[in-house]
C-alpha cells in the first residue's frame, strides 16, 4: 500500500459552520474526499471493504488543519468510490473516495470543558478531546494567580476550596486557536463568570 491523503471536499455547503441563529459550531459534519494507491493484492471482491476500513483507520483522529480534526467517519457508500485509474508505470490503482464525517473546529470566545494534564508554575495544560489548551496563570481569578503549590502540582485558591491539579476537569472559554498543517492548540481562560474548576474526579 502506498501513501495516502485525504483533503476536504470543495464544496461550499459542506463546510457550513453556523448553526440556525448564526453562532460558530465546535462540531460540524463535512463531506471529504480520500485517494489511496492499491496494489494489485488488494483487489478482489473485498476490494471496498478494505477501502472503507482503511480509510476510517488513515482519517480518524487526524488534523486536517483548518478544517479541524476527523472525529468519526459517518458514511461511506460503496457507490462513493470510484472504480480506479491504472498507474502504469507502478502497477498500482489510484482510487478516490468520498466519505462524510464529523469534524471538532474550535473557535476563538467557544466555551468548553477540558481535562487538566500538566500543571506548572506558570499556568496548566488542558485537552478537550484531540485539543490542547493551554491556561496561563494571568488568565486565572485573582485568588488563583499566586496559588501554585509545587509539592503537590496544583493551583489553589485563597480560600483553598479550588484546586486545580491534574485529571481534574475544568471549564474555560478560548482566546486564541493556532492551526497547522497537523494540528490545532489553543489558549485559554477561566477568569470570567462561570468558568472553573467543574470536577474534581477521575477524568479518564
Amino acid at each position: 500500500l502506498a501513501d495516502t491523503n485525504g483533503r476536504p471536499s470543495l464544496a461550499p455547503s459542506a463546510l457550513e459552520r453556523e448553526d440556525r441563529s448564526g453562532r460558530m459550531v465546535f462540531f460540524f459534519k463535512t463531506d471529504l474526499e480520500f485517494t489511496m494507491y492499491l496494489a494489485p493484492q488488494y483487489f478482489g471482491p473485498r476490494m471496498r471493504s478494505y477501502i472503507k476500513d482503511e480509510i476510517v483507520k488513515s482519517v480518524e483522529g487526524t488534523c486536517l488543519g483548518r478544517e479541524g480534526y476527523v472525529i468519526a467517519v459517518m458514511e461511506l457508500k460503496n457507490d462513493d468510490i470510484d472504480t480506479g485509474v491504472v498507474e502504469y508505470d507502478t502497477g498500482m490503482v489510484s482510487v478516490n473516495a468520498r466519505y462524510s464525517a464529523i469534524l471538532l473546529r474550535p473557535f476563538k470566545n467557544e466555551v468548553v470543558d477540558a481535562v487538566v494534564t500538566q500543571v506548572n508554575e506558570i499556568g496548566f495544560f488542558s485537552e478537550a478531546g484531540p485539543l490542547a489548551i493551554f491556561v496561563s496563570r494571568h488568565a486565572m481569578p485573582e485568588d488563583l494567580q499566586d496559588g501554585y503549590d509545587a509539592d503537590v502540582e496544583s493551583w489553589i485558591s485563597e480560600d483553598k476550596e479550588v484546586e486545580i491539579k491534574q485529571r481534574c476537569v475544568v471549564r474555560l472559554k478560548l482566546l486564541g486557536v493556532t492551526c497547522d498543517t497537523n494540528e490545532i492548540t489553543a489558549v485559554g481562560t477561566i477568569k470570567d463568570d462561570y468558568l472553573g474548576l467543574i470536577s474534581m474526579g477521575t477524568a479518564y
